[in-house]
C-alpha cells in the first residue's frame, strides 16, 4: 500500500488481493478515497484445491489490455496465462527453493520440480522482473538465461517520511525488538544466545511484535513483552526500542539471495542499528560496510560473545543514528522504488 498510494498520483491503480479475513466496508472506502480501485476476494481454501481456485479467480479479474505487475508466483502465473499485453513478474522470493530449504525434507519433490518450472516459465515470458537483491540477479540470469537488461532491483522500502529518525534513549536498559511473522527460517536459537549474553552485562528488555497470521515459533524467544499492533504503529515502537535482530539461519541455501526484509530497512530509518545474518541478501555487505548493525556467521560462544560486544560498541558511537538512517535513505528509500516502478511502466508505452 505505500507503494500504491503514491503511484497513484501519477497513474491510475487497481488492486486484486486475496484476503483471509475479508475487510470491511469502512476499510474498502478508506482505500477508494485515495483513488485506488480494489477488489479484495475471499483467500479460501489452503491446500492445492485452494491455490487452483485463486489462480482461476485471479485470472478471471485481469484486464489484459492494461499493463500488469504481479506480485508474486501465483499472480504471476495468471498473468502468464492471461497473455496481457505488457507484465511484470515482481520476485519476492526464490518461492521454490525457500520451501524446499524449510520443509523436513530438503530432497527434490515433484512439487519443488513444478514450482522451478512455473518460476522458469515466469522469467522467459514477463515482459520485465523485478528482484529485491542484487545478490539474487547472477541467479536469475544463469538460471533462466535471461539478459540482465530484463532484470530490475527495487529494493524492499521504507517510507523515510512516516519511518524518521528518533534519538536514541539515554536508558541504561537495551531495548530489543523483534518483529514480523517469525517464519522457521528465522534463527531463533542464535538470537536468544544474543539475548542471553547481553544479560550477563547490561539490563535488557525483549519486546516481540508477531502480525496477524504469524506462527508460533516466536514463544520460543526469550522475550520479556508481546504485542501485536498495526504497521502504521511501527514507527512509534520502533523509536522506543534501540536495536531490532533480523537473523535468517545461513544454511538455507540459494534461496537466502533473494532475502530482503522490510523491518531491517524499517529499523535503519528510525536510526535503529540491526543484526542480521551474513547471507541475507544484500543485508549482510551493506550493514558490514556502513557500520550500521552486527553480521552473524556463526553461532559458538565465542561469535556470540564477539557479536554483544560488537553491538554495545556501536550503541555508545554518537554518529550510529547517522549512518542508519544514510544507509536508508540511499539504498531502502520508498520514494526511490516508486520513481523505478513509474520508469518501469513509462517504458511500456513508448
Amino acid at each position: 500500500m505505500a507503494y500504491v498510494r503514491k503511484i497513484v498520483h501519477k497513474r491510475p491503480v487497481r488492486i486484486i488481493s486475496f484476503e483471509k479475513e475479508m475487510p470491511d466496508t469502512s476499510s474498502i472506502r478508506i482505500i477508494q478515497s485515495a483513488g485506488i480501485a480494489w477488489t479484495p476476494l475471499p483467500f479460501g481454501r489452503f491446500g492445492v484445491l485452494g491455490g487452483l481456485s485463486r489462480l482461476i479467480r485471479m485470472w478471471l479479474e485481469i484486464d489484459r489490455k492494461k499493463i500488469i505487475h504481479a506480485r508474486g508466483n501465483l499472480s504471476g502465473l495468471a498473468a502468464l496465462l492471461r497473455f496481457p499485453r505488457f507484465w511484470i513478474w515482481d520476485c519476492r522470493s526464490l518461492h521454490a527453493d525457500q520451501r524446499r530449504a524449510l520443509s523436513d525434507n530438503r530432497s527434490v519433490t515433484p512439487t519443488f520440480i513444478a514450482m522451478r518450472i512455473v518460476e522458469y516459465f515466469l522469467a522467459k515470458q514477463s515482459a520485465a522482473i523485478i528482484v529485491i537483491t542484487n545478490a539474487v540477479i547472477p541467479l536469475f540470469i544463469s538460471r533462466y538465461k535471461i539478459p540482465k537488461k530484463k532484470i530490475s532491483m527495487i529494493s524492499t522500502c521504507v517510507d523515510t517520511e512516516r519511518f524518521t529518525q528518533v534519538s536514541q534513549s539515554q536508558s541504561s536498559t537495551i531495548k530489543i525488538l523483534l518483529a514480523g511473522t517469525f517464519s522457521p527460517a528465522y534463527d531463533i536459537i542464535l538470537m536468544n544466545d544474543i539475548i542471553a549474553k547481553l544479560r550477563e552485562s547490561r539490563k535488557v528488555w525483549v519486546t516481540v511484535a508477531a502480525s496477524v497470521g504469524t506462527t508460533q515459533a516466536w514463544k520460543i524467544l526469550d522475550y520479556d513483552e508481546f504485542v501485536s499492533v498495526q504497521h502504521s504503529e511501527m514507527p512509534n515502537l520502533i523509536a522506543k526500542s534501540d536495536l531490532g535482530l533480523s537473523i535468517w539461519k545461513n544454511d538455507l541455501g540459494v534461496c537466502l539471495t533473494s532475502v530482503a526484509s522490510t523491518k531491517a530497512a524499517e529499523f535503519l530509518a528510525c536510526g535503529r542499528p540491526i543484526f542480521v545474518n551474513s547471507l541475507q541478501g544484500d543485508f549482510g555487505s551493506l550493514v558490514k560496510a556502513n557500520s550500521v548493525g552486527v553480521v552473524t556467521l556463526g553461532a559458538s560462544s565465542d561469535e556470540v560473545e564477539d557479536y554483544v560486544s560488537q553491538i554495545l560498541n556501536l550503541l555508545a558511537d554518537p554518529d550510529l543514528g547517522r549512518r542508519c538512517r544514510a544507509l536508508a535513505e540511499t539504498s531502502f528509500n520508498l520514494n526511490n522504488g516508486v520513481a523505478r516502478l513509474l520508469e518501469i511502466y513509462s517504458t511500456f508505452e513508448k
